[in-house]
């Protein structure tokens, strides 16, 4: 599920329950001390039942949950007060009420003292089962229908609960090392960390066929090959995690050849994507692990500390060990003092094309340092509530600049425009456009909200050349907009039209089936890269299928192509909850579920009909 609405548990299925629903009883066992203990005419009736282990005794302390669509597949954070859930005593029966909006049956080890909470996997003495009209499976993914609430009890009889599967292995040299089991489409079902020795088990596993990897981290990536596992047979792996190349080299100052101190040194891919990072030694030297043939750089590579920016190009082969010395040039450094300010104060150090160097830089003290400039002209910015000031000035050598004391006195600028009605509107010189490139940081960022008409006015901004202006009409039905590099030069006017967005609409079924899925899948429309018309990280295109019905609806839909699917993207971003959807896997075991990822022509409403979904990993 989204993390933004439940903990992430490294939790499983428990493996074969014996019986199913059968004719409804006319007397039900006693209710738990957990459960309610009468009805009215008006409710529902009770599900009951009586959990017992393989040798056929009874499972006390099992934790047994009634859980409507809206609820599966959780394992935690259910509502103590629902009545929907008890633990059962030492004979293994259990009374709890049903849900008049359908339910599932979720039996699992219940964790002490923390309501209806599943045990966290690799300390559950069972796996958890899910009971419901199909039978009793290892996972919710194998059911393709649930109860119908009804006034009759419904009897389940035995439940059966089994000890878990694990995977156990040893890997050597990795040692304290992250370890995961696998799904076979490359999703995690579990993880957990090898010993000082690389020795390591996996327990909490649904049975089926995983394959466990480790590394990458200062290290080769390692995985091993398929294992198929049940409480009986256990999987055994083993390996060795190798050190791959290793890059050794000294940062250093060029002018003087003394050593680049606690200096923050990156390795990058050849494009410049970060891999890593590190603090160089007091004697200027880091130490990159783990690197496989290719093309990288290595050196200082974002504005920060006495040195001017600089990396070296690395190509790595086959050896074992490559070297490589970064020069570094010491820069100019830069101080100002603010007079009396009013509330919050934000500030830039702009280069010569108006390009963010440093945002927001100033202690506690009105006392602000810029420091590893370079030859060049720089334009410093600050403002606070009531005014701002800029300073240009020229930097020659490496010469420190006391750029004296400023005075906020210039009034703020104001932009004002029209756009949806109720968008919410913001300025910013942070790089947020579009809006899936790469974050930048800026110093300085104004957010309003338009009127029924779709007036805006943004105050409290300052001159640049940089600015980001962007709306977004949510949960209206716009597609949203980001403009880059907007002028500012005084108070203007600057109008952010949206055009109505465009609805797609389906239902998840159940291949070969016209039954609607259980529970919140998503489906996701997402479009190529570096639009500006690109939905937001807090707002996604994503429509989450409404419990019990398999129906989603898709709406905000910029035009153009798009590709749409199954939703697996975790956008933890996404702060409201018709933007929450669950993941189509279950943490510790090895089921799925697919759909075919179909290419997009958006031009209008779009209506998908059913959309089939395959059960993998069975």
């Amino acid at each position: 599920m989204n993390p933004r609405t439940t903990r992430t548990l490294r939790a499983t299925a428990l493996a074969a329950v014996v019986a199913t629903a059968t004719a409804p009883l006319l007397s039900s066992p006693a209710a738990t001390a957990s459960g309610p203990t009468a009805a009215t005419s008006a409710d529902p009736g009770w599900v009951t039942g009586t959990v017992v282990d393989t040798d056929g005794k009874p499972v006390e302390g099992a934790l047994v949950n009634v859980l409507p669509p809206r609820e599966i597949p959780e394992l935690g954070l259910l509502d103590d007060r629902n009545q929907r859930w008890a633990v059962t005593g030492a004979d293994g029966t259990f009374r709890v009420r049903q849900d008049g909006r359908g339910f599932l049956v979720q039996v699992c080890d219940a964790e002490p003292d923390a309501g209806a909470t599943c045990r966290y996997p690799s300390d559950a003495d069972h796996l958890v089962r899910y009971v419901g009209p199909d039978g009793a499976f290892d996972s919710w993914l194998q059911h393709t229908d649930i109860y119908d609430a009804g006034s009759s009890n419904l009897v389940l009889g035995e439940v059966e609960v089994q000890p878990p599967a694990r995977i156990e292995g040893t890997l050597e040299g990795a040692r304290n090392e992250l370890i995961e089991v696998m799904r076979l489409n490359d999703t995690a079902a579990l993880s957990g960390r090898t010993d000082a020795d690389g020795s390591f088990v996996l327990d909490g596993l649904a049975p089926g066929s995983y394959y466990v990897r480790a590394g990458g981290y200062g290290t080769v990536p390692w995985q091993s090959e398929v294992v198929t596992i049940d409480a009986e047979h256990p999987g055994h792996v083993a390996g060795t995690l190798e050190a791959g190349t290793t890059l050794v080299g000294r940062a250093f100052d060029e002018a003087t050849g003394a050593p680049a101190r606690r200096t923050e040194v990156y390795l990058t891919q050849a494009d410049g994507t970060p891999i890593a990072s590190l603090l160089t030694d007091r004697d200027g030297g880091f130490r990159f692990t783990g690197l496989t043939p290719g093309d990288y750089q290595v050196g200082q590579l974002r504005q920060g500390g006495a040195f001017i920016p600089r990396v070296e190009d690395v190509t790595v082969g086959s050896e074992k060990e490559v070297r490589a010395h970064v020069a570094l040039r010491r820069g100019a450094s830069a101080t100002f003092r603010l007079r009396g300010t009013q509330g919050r104060v934000d500030n830039e150090l702009r280069d010569s094309t108006g390009e963010v160097l440093y945002p927001n830089v100033i202690r506690e003290d009105g006392v602000a340092t810029y420091p590893g400039l370079r030859p060049g002209r720089y334009t410093l910015v600050v403002k606070d509530a009531v005014g701002y000031a800029v300073r240009s000035f020229r930097v020659r050598g490496t010469t420190t600049k006391e750029l004296g004391r400023l005075e906020l006195d210039r009034p703020l600028l104001t932009l004002r425009g029209r756009t949806a009605p109720n968008a919410v509107v913001e300025a910013t010189t942070s790089d947020l456009c579009p809006a899936d490139s790469p974050f930048e940081q800026g110093g300085f960022h104004e957010i309003e909200k338009a009127d029924a008409q779709g007036r805006y006015v943004i105050r409290g901004l300052v001159p640049g050349e940089h600015w980001m202006v962007a709306a977004d009409a949510f949960p209206h039905d716009y597609a949203p907009i980001c403009h880059d590099d907007v002028v500012l030069k005084g108070s203007r006017r600057f109008d952010v039209p949206l055009e109505e967005g465009h609805t797609l609409t389906g239902r998840y079924v159940y291949a070969g089936t016209d039954l609607p899925v259980i529970t919140g899948l998503g489906y996701d429309v997402q479009y190529p890269a570096g639009q500006v018309t690109n939905p937001t990280s807090e707002h996604p295109t994503v429509g989450r299928a409404r419990f019990g019905t398999g129906e989603f609806t898709v709406t905000r839909l910029a035009k153009g192509p798009a590709t749409g699917g199954l939703a697996v993207t975790g956008y933890d971003d996404a702060y409201a909850p018709s933007l929450w959807f669950f993941f189509p896997w279950q943490v510790g075991t090895p089921y799925w579920l697919e759909a075919e990822q179909v290419p997009l022509d958006i031009t209008g409403d779009i209506d998908l009909g059913d959309v089939e979904l395959e059960l993998k990993g069975a």
